[in-house]
């Protein structure tokens, strides 16, 4: 394991955050989303926090293999795993899982349905049903749903969602998002005329709850505001929950002209270099050229072409001596602008960055 480069991963904040969240929307109940090791930040410890810590009953993945890694590692845990893409229904062996552990799919093609609906086995897994508003990626249209309906009035749905393309935009009458509630309510209103019970519902995930927009179903999907940044760049007071640690393996002075690293890359004037035992094979894209980094208070910009393993930070030749090897480096901390500052550096959103960070990168966990 490396030592001098780390994620430390806090899970007090990450509560602080639920919290936040829970006051936000008091009656409606929470399923955040850990899908993408937990947007980088540990599927397992943050699945285990939620569920144990802040009382969380359901916990939203991409794959049936994230829910299997989480089950796997606690076999105890009192939380189901929704599968909310790769569910892997068409699998036979895989589709397993399901009537083994306490994973549901979420069925959003008719293929899948009629495996569901014909598995008698499937009788006693929960029907989570996702239908297409406008996004066009996955879910069931309006028109499969009602052709569906009758054959689900004996077991009725119990939870209907979708999915908001644009949500991180500001709300206004008549936009995207209206349309797709509309167009949600429409569905569910298909399902109730034909006599199927629908027990729950979701539509809301980050833009939407900083908004108050759909938080008036069962349940809302809260992703990347409880990790830390907002989805909207709006009022939104939640903490980063993790820093990006490394160190400074070497420092040295380079005079105008001089050549550094790979490729043509140039000191524009005389800089004070400090390098970073961190790079793009640890997830550090070479988009990152540019961005700021603070070291002992010093404020330099990642210069030239970031390694694999290193790259470079460029400062003002004057402080030569104020920074040396083994002076410790926080890329980014418990203030979400850091990471958002970052993300606009690099033409990126600071999801990208966050799920990037490799498994090169250790991830150290805290409770404070």
């Amino acid at each position: 394991m490396r030592h001098s480069s780390f994620l430390e991963v806090n899970l007090g904040i990450l509560g602080e955050n639920f919290q936040k969240i829970r006051t936000l929307v008091p009656n409606a109940n929470i399923l955040p989303m850990v899908k993408a090791d937990a947007y980088g930040n540990g599927l397992v410890s943050v699945s285990r926090f939620l569920a144990q810590e802040c009382g969380v009953t359901k916990l939203g993945c991409a794959r049936l293999s994230e829910a299997l890694r989480v089950f796997e590692a606690c076999p105890d845990l009192v939380a189901s795993m929704l599968v909310f893409s790769d569910t892997e229904m068409e699998n036979e062996t895989h589709r397993q899982a399901y009537l083994n552990f306490n994973i549901t799919p979420v069925i959003h093609q008719a293929s899948d349905l009629e495996i569901f609906l014909n598995d008698k086995d499937f009788q006693r897994v929960p029907l989570v049903l996702k239908v297409s508003t406008g996004m066009n990626r996955l879910g069931l249209a309006a028109e499969e749903v009602e052709k569906y309906a009758p054959r689900l009035r004996q077991r009725g749905v119990d939870h209907l969602m979708s999915h908001l393309a644009r949500s991180p935009e500001k709300l206004k009458i008549g936009d995207k998002s209206h349309k797709q509630l509309n167009e949600f309510n429409e569905i569910k209103k298909i399902l109730t005329d034909n006599s199927v019970e629908v027990r729950e519902s979701s539509l809301a995930n980050s833009g939407a709850i900083e908004q108050g927009f759909a938080t008036d179903l069962s349940y809302i999907r809260p992703g990347i505001m409880l990790y830390g940044p907002s989805s909207t760049g709006g009022d939104w007071s939640g903490r980063m929950i993790s820093r990006l640690v490394t160190k400074v393996l070497k420092t040295f002075v380079v005079k105008k002209g001089t050549p550094v690293g790979y490729g043509v890359n140039v000191a524009p004037r005389d800089l004070f270099i400090a390098v970073l035992p961190i790079g793009y094979g640890d997830g550090i894209h070479l988009s990152s050229t540019g961005v700021r980094v603070r070291i002992n208070g010093y404020e330099g910009q990642v210069f030239a072409r970031v390694n694999m393993d290193m790259l470079y930070v460029a400062f003002d030749p004057t402080i030569e001596g104020k920074i040396k090897a083994s002076d410790r480096v926080e890329f980014w901390g418990h203030d979400p602008q850091d990471i958002i500052d970052m993300a606009s550096v690099m033409k990126t959103i600071p999801y990208e960055i966050m799920c990037g960070i490799s498994g090169r990168i250790p991830r150290v966990y805290k409770v404070s």
